[in-house]
């Protein structure tokens, strides 16, 4: 568990400030809860789940890089993204797991996850990342773009596409026809969350994976799972995920 030793100082602290939390996410890893619900929501094994986990931290050169981003992200002094939190992991493991082929995602900011969602599909072998940014430089350290986070071997299935998710998430999605999986990861209002989550959802596939990041701000994620009727549908880590009925 390569993954759960990083930044250790940093989650002993939170561990020590919030120990009922700490111990039953020792449970949850004890006894694979994330990794089996995870497989059920991908049609994968648990042990597969496990191993997407592990992966990141085991590819030689993306283990460079996230050493190099962190070393950036402390001179920055950028506490907004926990280059190994495990909520991150999740979307990687979603993608290895589900093999989609089109993956669509709204924020990318310093582009963290984006980053982990390419070399996941660089594993796959195959797929396409559609990304919309608003572009907001409040978000951004100076001098930096949307994504800047993403190394250059990693961006021949990348496509990025700059404005308002209200705006270019339903052009994007009538050219697409049909995604696979679908992360949320931008405004995180109860209205904006909504939108996506209704915008997005008439498209997902039949077992396709709908994610959305920092599900517990607000009820928009257990609200939309109630009423699209998933059968499958948690949050882990603070993300939602919930996988459209079907096949």
């Amino acid at each position: 568990m390569r993954w759960f030793f990083q930044n250790a100082s940093n989650r002993l602290s939170f561990a020590v400030r919030n120990p009922g939390y700490a111990l039953r996410a020792v449970l949850r890893e004890v006894t694979l809860a994330d990794e089996r619900f995870l497989a059920a929501a991908t049609g994968a094994r648990a042990s597969e789940i496990r191993r997407y986990l592990e992966e990141p931290l085991s590819d030689p050169k993306f283990a460079r890089h996230l050493a190099e981003g962190q070393r950036i992200f402390d001179e920055l002094k950028l506490t907004s993204a926990d280059l190994y939190a495990k909520k991150v992991l999740i979307q990687y493991v979603v993608t290895r797991a589900l093999r989609p082929r089109h993956v669509v995602e709204t924020g990318v900011a310093n582009g963290v996850s984006t980053a982990y969602l390419l070399l996941a599909l660089e594993r796959n072998g195959e797929g396409q990342l559609e990304s919309i940014e608003i572009g907001d430089p409040a978000y951004l350290p100076a001098g930096r773009g949307p994504g800047w986070f993403v190394p250059e071997w990693l961006k021949g299935r990348w496509q990025m596409h700059l404005g308002d998710s209200r705006v270019l998430l339903p052009e994007l999605l009538r050219r697409l026809g049909e995604t696979d999986l679908f992360i949320h990861d931008s405004l995180h209002t109860y209205e904006h969350m909504g939108f996506e989550f209704r915008a997005a959802y008439p498209y997902l596939r039949s077992g396709g994976v709908l994610l959305a990041d920092d599900a517990l701000w607000n009820p928009a994620f257990p609200e939309f799972a109630r009423e699209s009727g998933a059968k499958l549908a948690r949050v882990i880590r603070g993300v939602g995920v919930l996988r459209k009925n079907g096949r």
